[in-house]
């Protein structure tokens, strides 16, 4: 797991760019509970490239407030590289954001659906491609919400440079 200080620099370099090249990002996140969102909202400036952002901590939510398709949950369940790309997708559509990153995965202490502890997949849409990528993190609840949020702002930066 990086540092605090390095995650503190990894949260300012992403303000940073999304800054200097005009755009606003919003945040789906449901294992993370809103950690992304508050870690861009630390940065002074972040109002100019963050306006809103999704928890979406039960099925319900992914479904009614960022438009996952019923269909998807029942075949693929909540923690799945197609749910995660259907939450960023949803999420840039509803705040019009130009970038969203989403983030679903297994925190811990006990599977989920016959998925591992430290299942995570990041999304992240942006001029109209979807990315999606898979982790296996170690680590207790904290450790896995911490990693998650941390590779979420590393793929943000990663996708707009």
């Amino acid at each position: 797991m990086p540092n605090e200080s390095f995650i503190k620099g990894l949260d300012a370099a992403a303000v940073r760019i999304l800054k200097d090249k005009g755009l606003v990002l919003t945040t789906a996140e449901s294992c993370t509970g809103g950690m992304v969102s508050s870690l861009i909202v630390n940065i002074s400036g972040a109002s100019n490239v963050f306006k809103e952002g999704f928890v979406t901590y039960c099925d319900e939510a992914k479904e009614e407030l960022l438009g996952v398709s019923h269909e998807t949950m029942l075949k693929y369940k909540a923690v799945s590289a197609e749910v995660a790309s259907e939450m960023a997708k949803g999420a840039c559509k509803k705040a019009k954001a130009d970038i969203a990153v989403s983030i679903t995965g297994v925190a811990g202490p006990s599977m989920e659906d016959g998925k591992p502890v430290g299942l995570v997949y990041i999304a992240c849409h942006y001029k109209d491609e979807t990315i999606v990528k898979e982790f296996n993190f170690t680590g207790d609840r904290k450790s896995v919400r911490e990693q998650a949020a941390f590779n979420a702002l590393k793929l943000v930066i990663d996708t707009v440079k």
